[in-house]
């Protein structure tokens, strides 16, 4: 028989996981949100960028207008070298705007969970709970249990794991599969990082309007800088001698040593703003490693299912790992809720639940249409940071010479577009398509009115 009381619990209370809250509200599913940290408002950590994709079901959930305001949409990407010699202009953004209606926007981690945080239903909020660390999950007869460091316990039907590369939740997904001698066995390292970055925030200087958009590439480190209304970001990514599987963690003296190899480099043109300038002026800062990869196994016995960089981690660079992580939320709310939908109609119960095997069908059908994307987009971005650090000859010679070429960007982004256009959106919301340009979405919207576009 299917659960009576279904009910979701998210780890982790991020983008992802506030998005995820947002999408199985507006699906009438009980949840509840637990999130480690004090605050579900994120005051630190780097800038991200919200593309058309991620826009357009943001926009489903009602939070489009909003982020618009806190946000600066980005234009043409300004490119020299390490000696502020020009390598060219990229158009990545005006063609998003052509194909799609909109240019993708760089918004602060701070903002984006502020407004996904304040704008969720009022009756909910009692379901998100701060100070959560999760140290145990354990599978019940009808469903799941989470036990968090400070004792207290959590009972739900299923679990989303939405707590980042170095999920609490992937970790007790494996050590489940262990005790069961299962072959659904993820590695305990699943991603390997290649580059570790630099991220500082500053304020907003003289000559940097909002949506300024600065790269600097070269051999072993490429930089990227976004110009907001307030303070701008600038990344800093750097080859490791040797890739790893093993989390590091630096303090403020291994930014500073960072700082001292490369702080001579120019960030905008003529040497008017280095990294030297840009971190003596910081307001926050933060050194990382960035790890890359897909996880193998992205559910448990239809108890345990992972998203966002739980589940797959891409380096920055294209700044698509947030907006995957908010099409695989899309994805898996779409079949869930098409599970639950169909159990409380069989049964009359409002609160009912589909039994175990649908469940497992439901995150096996999510996985089967997140897998192929997240990978090619991992690839690319993996691609993209090391064409930016000239990783070989072959790329430093593509990146200064070929790359320039407007009518390769051209193509190289229609082929893009097409990817894009199919993208999922929630298809049990009504909504109005707020994103219209040249190249027609595949999946067209239901609109309030009934019908679809």
């Amino acid at each position: 028989m299917g659960q009576t009381n279904f009910r979701v619990i998210v780890v982790g209370g991020g983008p992802v996981g506030l998005s995820c809250a947002h999408a199985l509200a507006q699906a009438g599913i009980d949840f509840i949100v637990l999130e480690q940290r004090s605050s579900f408002v994120i005051d630190a950590g780097s800038n991200l960028i919200l593309v058309p994709m991620s826009m357009r079901v943001l926009g489903q959930l009602g939070l489009l207008e909003e982020l618009k305001r806190v946000s600066s949409p980005l234009n043409i990407i300004n490119r020299m070298d390490h000696r502020g010699r020009r390598l060219g202009s990229m158009k990545w953004f005006l063609y998003d705007n052509e194909y799609f209606g909109a240019y993708p926007r760089v918004i602060s981690r701070h903002d984006l969970t502020k407004v996904l945080y304040q704008s969720l239903p009022s009756d909910t909020m009692s379901n998100l709970l701060p100070n959560k660390k999760v140290s145990d999950i354990s599978t019940t007869t009808n469903g799941v249990c989470v036990t968090c460091k400070d004792g207290t316990s959590y009972e739900g039907s299923v679990v989303i794991g939405a707590d980042g590369a170095h999920s609490l939740v992937r970790g007790s997904m494996r050590q489940l599969a262990i005790d069961n001698e299962s072959s659904s066995l993820n590695e305990e390292k699943p991603f390997l990082t290649t580059y570790r970055c630099l991220w500082t925030r500053f304020p907003t200087m003289s000559g940097l309007t909002p949506g300024t958009t600065w790269e600097t590439h070269g051999k072993n480190l490429a930089t990227q800088l976004f110009a907001g209304v307030d303070t701008v970001v600038m990344c800093i990514y750097e080859r490791l001698d040797e890739p790893t599987y093993d989390r590091c963690r630096y303090s403020e003296a291994d930014e500073e040593a960072l700082v001292g190899r490369w702080g001579h480099l120019p960030l905008t043109p003529g040497q008017a703003l280095t990294i030297r300038d840009a971190y003596k002026s910081r307001i926050q800062s933060g050194l990382v490693n960035l790890e890359e990869g897909v996880v193998k196994h992205w559910s448990w016995n239809g108890r345990i299912v992972l998203a966002g960089d739980a589940a797959h981690k891409f380096t920055p660079s294209t700044g698509a790992g947030f907006n995957n992580g908010i099409i695989d939320v899309v994805a898996l709310v779409n079949e869930v809720v098409r599970e639950v939908q169909a159990a409380r109609t069989k049964s009359l119960h409002p609160a009912a639940g589909p039994q175990k095997a649908q469940i497992v069908a439901a995150f096996k059908a999510y996985e089967a249409l997140r897998k192929e994307p997240v990978i090619e987009g991992c690839k690319a971005a993996g691609n993209a940071t090391a064409l930016a650090t000239w990783g070989n000859w072959i790329l430093k010679f593509i990146d200064q010479y070929i790359f320039s070429i407007h009518i390769i960007q051209r193509f190289l982004s229609s082929q893009q577009a097409s990817r894009t256009a199919r993208t999922p959106a929630f298809d049990y919301l009504d909504s109005e398509e707020e994103l219209v340009g040249t190249v027609p979405w595949t999946m067209p919207l239901k609109m309030k009115s009934g019908r679809t576009d």
